[in-house]
């Protein structure tokens, strides 16, 4: 999967959060900046070539919507930081949070029974 530009990304959030818009409605968040229609068309556009953001038409116009879940890209996103910078390994990445103290051991030990727990409920 491809990686989302910072406006892209600010884009497929309205997209997550509101639903399927016609690139009017989705200009309407943007009331505060000059952001040319044209522009905005582009970038949809833009993200549909790219598969995050799909179409239905209604005659001479489209309603877009996305393509994919917020979850599914959050989870291809990490995946690709894991491989590209951890060696596929997201014990590397539990480390290197213990390390720097971003995740204490109790958070960490939570994590664990959480993740035991969910193991046993679906079994």
């Amino acid at each position: 999967m491809k990686k989302l530009t910072q406006k892209e990304d600010e884009i497929m959030n309205l997209f997550w959060e509101k639903g399927s818009m016609f690139v009017k409605e989705l200009k309407a968040f943007y009331t505060d900046q000059k952001l040319h229609y044209n522009t905005l068309s582009t970038m949809v556009r833009t993200l549909e070539e790219k598969g995050f953001i799909d179409h239905e038409q209604f005659g001479n116009t489209y309603r877009y919507f996305a393509a994919i879940t917020k979850e599914e890209y959050r989870k291809s996103t990490l995946g690709s930081v894991v491989n590209k910078y951890f060696n596929n390994s997201y014990k590397n990445v539990v480390s290197l949070f213990v390390e720097n103290e971003n995740l204490s051991l109790d958070e960490l030990r939570k994590l664990i029974d959480e993740i035991e727990n969910s193991e046993n409920d679906a079994k």
